[in-house]
């Protein structure tokens, strides 16, 4: 039984270059940090921004800001270290956080596709249809959804046996080079099913971003040919 994960990520790396990678790494992690976290103090300082639009990129940033502190930290410790262990519960709990926040920023995404559809194909019932309770739950639902399919996927996973090696060629708890550690029947089935669970979330929430602003550029169209008639008629 595998009570850790040895990540060989970076160990094939020279070693002469790790210094230049963890100092660039680590100047995107700070950016990207900064770089929300503004986003966030100026939509909570600046009342005009109160909007449900502004509301949802500033749960976009946290998102993305957590996403980045479940796996970034991680990885610029091994790039200095020269013990590449993690143990079997970190495993689960980075694997689960990871498709958490990763899948709870798409959908914020498709929310936001959904939010700017509204705000100009419907500008009249706007503050109806995206009232401040109706964000609220639209951000809960994204939320509650990513921790429901990373719980399940995290589960469904680290639910296999672990009875071979223990090397995870990749940086972190990779779902696909994890399950390649695996042993069963089942093993084949659980990979085959993470794979179509991820695909499915993903690509409907693109198709539903794409559908979003197909109808907008729609409106957009029926506007000028509405206007185009009105010039016409005048």
């Amino acid at each position: 039984m595998v009570s850790e994960f040895i990540l060989l990520g970076f160990s094939t790396f020279p070693p002469h270059l790790l210094p230049a990678f963890f100092l660039l790494y680590l100047l995107m992690y700070l950016f990207t940090l900064m770089g929300n976290l503004i986003i966030m103090a100026t939509v909570w300082n600046e009342h005009s921004l109160h909007t449900p639009m502004y509301l949802f990129l500033c749960t976009l940033s946290t998102s993305e800001i957590l996403l980045t502190v479940t796996l970034t930290p991680r990885m610029l410790v091994d790039m200095l270290s020269t013990r590449h262990t993690i143990a079997f519960v970190a495993c689960a709990s980075q694997m689960f956080f990871s498709f958490t926040f990763g899948f709870t920023h798409s959908f914020l995404l498709t929310v936001m596709g959904y939010d700017r559809y509204v705000a100009i194909s419907h500008p009249l019932w706007y503050n109806v249809l995206m009232s401040t309770h109706t964000c609220a739950r639209l951000v809960s639902w994204s939320w509650a959804g990513g921790s429901v399919i990373g719980m399940m996927v995290t589960l469904i996973v680290f639910r296999l046996t672990f009875c071979g090696s223990n090397v995870i060629h990749h940086f972190g708890c990779h779902v696909l080079s994890l399950l390649k550690l695996a042993c069963g029947k089942e093993t084949s089935s659980v990979t085959l099913g993470v794979i179509l669970v991820c695909v499915t979330v993903l690509m409907g929430c693109l198709f539903l971003i794409i559908l979003s602003y197909v109808f907008i550029v729609l409106t957009f169209i029926s506007r000028g040919q509405h206007q185009h008639l009105q010039k016409i008629r005048l």
